[in-house]
């Protein structure tokens, strides 16, 4: 029976976690189907993950191996104090060992003792560090998949989490989902200016936060690096119209204004999804003090390439993207024209400097 190859395995691995890309997934179910292996290998899976499906495991650090070898190297050049009560103890087993071997064994032995103290602990040191090696390199891929995946579940609670906020706040303000709208051709990414007028896209958001229909947690997915909740107490609330910082809030919602306010009362609209990836490398380089977003009308021109019009949310590592509908549900999808409609840019724009908005009811834009 032929062994499944690393691609093979990963391909089971997805269609079990349901969390690679749909061709993967379907070549994972496609060869279950014909390999005896391959469908073995699912039957472990399924058999030995069903009963830890209630573990609470603790995030495994990707550089485990490194940190151990570090360890290891500094165990073995510790003080020398240490290394004396070593060597002592090697010497000791050495000559132990050479009292029981025969003389004309012993006149082979060219190697002084002290040399193979000293070889000994360094063999010791990188035959433990290769071992950690190797069973890193059998196991970190699946936990890969496995830290994933759980990212992508916590991310989808959030999300259905501020859709139901969502919905809680419009049937209570007359199906009204905001009074804060963006005006046409006024800035949606200064996200932190607390003044009256609106100037990013994340005000009405906050406004669920500051009336106490959602926590700030589910603002923020695990699998941005950056993303830090907001921390706040009711005092400080009271004065304060937006989020204080960008990386306290990780998802995009649809840039609502004027020429769409009816969007969510026009069937399954999308409403907000993972952080818009066109913009991302604008954001890392300007400050999110806003004192210094007063300063700026604009951002740097962001002109759309092919890259930028294919890539998916860095929530994600760059494999989909949660999206959330106005009746919500919450779907990932690998996808990101959704109905004709690329739910990342305006239709027809391929410059941006900030001050775009939708063309139509039609034409989403999840704007950061």
């Amino acid at each position: 029976m032929n062994r499944l190859t690393r691609e093979q395995q990963q391909n089971i691995l997805d269609f079990y976690f349901r969390c690679g890309d749909q061709k993967e997934i379907e070549i994972g179910r496609d060869l279950i189907a014909s390999n005896p292996e391959a469908a073995k290998l699912y039957a472990d899976l399924e058999s030995t993950l069903t009963d830890l499906d209630q573990i609470k495991y603790d995030a495994c650090p990707d550089n485990l191996v490194d940190l151990t070898i570090a360890r290891l190297k500094l165990a073995a050049s510790g003080s020398q104090n240490s290394k004396s009560k070593l060597h002592q103890l090697l010497e000791k087993e050495q000559h132990s060992v050479t009292q029981t071997i025969p003389p004309s064994a012993q006149a082979t032995q060219q190697q002084p003792v002290s040399d193979r103290s000293f070889l000994r602990p360094v063999f010791e040191i990188f035959a433990a560090a290769a071992s950690i090696a190797l069973v890193a390199g059998l196991l970190f891929p699946g936990l890969g998949v496995f830290r994933a995946h759980s990212r992508q579940v916590a991310c989808e609670r959030n999300l259905g989490s501020v859709g139901a906020a969502f919905a809680s706040f419009a049937q209570d303000n007359n199906e009204r989902l905001s009074e804060a709208q963006v005006k046409a051709g006024s800035p949606w990414w200064k996200i932190g200016t607390q003044g009256q007028e609106v100037q990013s896209n994340t005000c009405y958001p906050f406004l669920l936060v500051k009336l106490g229909y959602v926590d700030t947690n589910a603002f923020v997915c695990q699998g941005y690096k950056q993303a830090r909740p907001f921390k706040y107490d009711a005092s400080s609330m009271a004065h304060m119209n937006d989020f204080p910082n960008r990386n306290n809030i990780t998802y995009s919602f649809t840039l609502f204004c004027s020429d769409n306010g009816n969007l969510f009362k026009s069937g399954r609209k999308i409403i907000a999804a993972d952080l818009n990836p066109v913009f991302v490398p604008v954001f890392t380089n300007v400050s999110c003090d806003p004192v210094f977003y007063q300063k700026m009308n604009e951002f740097e021109k962001v002109l759309l390439d092919q890259q930028l019009k294919q890539m998916m949310s860095q929530n994600h590592r760059g494999r989909g993207q949660n999206i959330l509908f106005c009746d919500g549900s919450v779907e990932f999808t690998n996808e990101r024209i959704v109905n004709g409609d690329d739910i990342f840019t305006v239709e027809g724009v391929d410059a941006y400097t900030g001050r775009e908005i939708p063309a139509s009811q039609n034409d989403i834009f999840l704007a950061p």
